[in-house]
């Protein structure tokens, strides 16, 4: 990633944005989700994409 990704700052102002009224409890749990999630993608957010990669095929039912 190019760029540091801090849950403890995004979720408070996402929430404000969004209108959520979430107790310390629950902002805890919101931030330790989205670490967690920031964690996993980071090596697929990390492999480079160059303009010759060929995107997914869709498939369509």
């Amino acid at each position: 990633m190019s760029e540091a990704f801090d849950p403890a700052a995004y979720v408070p102002a996402a929430a404000a944005l969004q209108a959520l009224n979430l107790d310390a409890a629950e902002t805890e749990r919101v931030i330790a989700a989205f670490a967690l999630v920031a964690r996993f993608a980071g090596p697929a957010l990390d492999w480079p994409v160059g303009p010759e990669t060929d995107p997914a095929p869709i498939f369509v039912a």
